[in-house]
């Protein structure tokens, strides 16, 4: 790979690198402008036994214009292999779009350590390095298009929170306007450009081949690789499959709806569950239709002090739907019973760690103030939205509709006025690429049906179901990190799974926790 590399040394598309180029080329890939990669000094720390080395990716803005002097500039942070036996790295695609894995969600942390990258990356590292690349336009490259403060301190997470819905449209469009005046051009920060800057980072480092990881909207990432740079990629898994013909805005209340459905089936077939619980769907029915006309106040501890939240019907079903997402299904009957009884403990705790990562409570805009969120979005999932049906999903699906209806996108995308993706970047991608497809069943966000969308034009492809989980299952159960780690070692879907993933979710666990948690 690159390990000798002396510490003051430009990389560029020269000597290996064009003759991958050639190859690439020549076997039909879309072109890329010119790219170089410049070390950089480390600002993350590796642990004492491990390696890093940290680099900036220059790309053009618009490689149709190469004589346009605009560059962007994507931070880069390789985990180096213990023994580096292969030469194809595993490359790693963030979810969003706009996560950040390059940089602490938090001030003064250390990103790989927060995101516990060297402990999941281990057994893939015992061959081969771990390259982690910044989205364009998200934290870790330059232009960044973020509209408000990083929440990365006390300061800025209290300064969000005291922004007001009204205020909201003013910051985007004062935003929007200044990305206008700074020429970017939002029309590069798509999901299609993405996938050459992934093409652009392999030649520039001289990679005939690489693997692909991706999670949430990384695996629309990797997709969109495999079908511009097919002859770059070795293999992919996909966790959390959003896959392009599939929109996320148009029928989200009745995947809700499926989730808990499949959750009350699950309590009503398990003894204890069912015993505690007799009436599950009724409960959540009571519990947040009562929350619509009485909200909840819930006292937070969060990272920068207590906040009293007032957990209306919409907020209450974000909370319950964040702990499906998290893998913690199981404790959610547990949650809704306690809360029945005036009990807080449980739901503060979720309310906590939802707010804490990823606002939604009190600091309402968080996602929506993301510059590369409403560009990808608004471009490629909400231009194609069929108002008419999403507002009868929305009739249609009682209480589990409410957090859609939360949604800005209708107020935020006419302000970010960003061309429709073509319908060609929303046709499936057809691939012979060997590729492992994840899913959670209680993933909402990313629901097991659209794996198996994605997987029908998949040749070589095995999709697994994860029963009890939720959104990223690799991160929740040591099967799917397992069956991954496999995967990328020897890329054959043909063979049974090294672990049974239909394992179902744990009520009895889930009722000891619970009362541990609640003497």
């Amino acid at each position: 790979m690159w390990h000798n590399t002396p510490m003051n040394r430009v990389w560029s598309c020269t000597g290996g690198a064009v003759l991958a180029a050639m190859l690439l080329m020549a076997a039909g890939e879309a072109s890329a402008g010119p790219a170089r990669v410049e070390r950089e000094r480390c600002t993350f720390k590796a642990p004492r036994t491990d390696r890093l080395e940290c680099y900036v990716l220059i790309v053009p803005e618009n490689r149709e214009q190469p004589q346009s002097p605009r560059e962007v500039r994507l931070k880069v942070a390789v985990l180096k292999a213990k023994r580096p036996l292969e030469r194809d790295p595993l490359v790693y695609l963030a979810g969003g779009p706009g996560d950040s894995p390059l940089v602490a969600s938090n001030a003064g942390a250390d990103p790989l350590s927060e995101g516990d990258w060297w402990n999941d990356t281990a057994n893939i590292r015992r061959r081969r390095d771990v390259i982690m690349i910044s989205q364009r336009g998200a934290g870790g490259s330059t232009p960044n298009l973020d509209c408000f403060d990083a929440r990365t301190s006390e300061a800025a997470r209290a300064r969000r929170r005291a922004v007001t819905e009204p205020q909201e449209r003013d910051i985007l469009l004062r935003c929007r306007t200044e990305f206008d005046r700074r020429k970017i051009d939002l029309a590069m920060y798509t999901t299609p450009v993405l996938a050459d800057d992934v093409a652009d980072l392999a030649r520039a480092f001289s990679l005939p081949r690489i693997n692909l990881y991706g999670i949430s909207y990384g695996t629309r990432w990797a997709l969109e690789t495999m079908r511009r740079h097919s002859g770059l990629v070795r293999s992919a898994v996909l966790d959390g499959v959003y896959p392009p013909q599939v929109n996320g805005e148009q029928n989200e209340p009745e995947i809700v709806r499926r989730a808990f459905e499949q959750l009350y089936a699950e309590c009503a077939t398990d003894a204890l569950c069912r015993q505690r619980h007799p009436d599950l769907n009724g409960a959540v029915k009571s519990l947040i239709e009562g929350a619509m006309a009485s909200p909840i106040e819930v006292t937070m501890q969060l990272d920068d002090g207590a906040v009293t939240v007032r957990l209306n019907g919409a907020r209450l079903l974000m909370v319950l739907m964040h702990m499906m997402r998290e893998g913690e299904v199981a404790l959610i009957p547990e949650t809704v019973a306690a809360l029945r009884r005036g009990d807080k403990r449980l739901i503060k705790q979720f309310a906590e760690d939802l707010e804490n990562d990823d606002g939604g409570l009190l600091e309402q805009n968080a996602q929506q103030f993301g510059g590369l969120y409403n560009t990808i979005e608004c471009r490629e999932s909400w231009s194609a939205v069929d108002l008419a049906a999403r507002k009868r999903a929305i009739e249609a699906g009682g209480i589990y509709s409410l957090a859609t209806q939360q949604s800005k996108l209708p107020v935020f995308c006419p302000v970010w006025h960003v061309p429709p993706a073509a319908p060609s970047e929303r046709q499936p991608v057809a691939s012979d690429i060997p590729t492992l497809l994840l899913s959670g069943n209680y993933d909402w966000l990313t629901p097991p049906n659209w794996g198996r969308e994605a997987a029908k034009h998949l040749s070589v492809s095995k999709h697994v179901v994860f029963r009890a989980q939720g959104h990223g299952v690799s991160s929740q159960d040591q099967c799917a990190a397992r069956l991954r780690d496999e995967f990328i070692a020897n890329p054959d879907p043909r063979g049974p799974p090294p672990c049974r993933p239909d394992t179902p979710p744990d009520f009895t666990a889930a009722f000891e926790r619970a009362k541990a948690m609640m003497p």
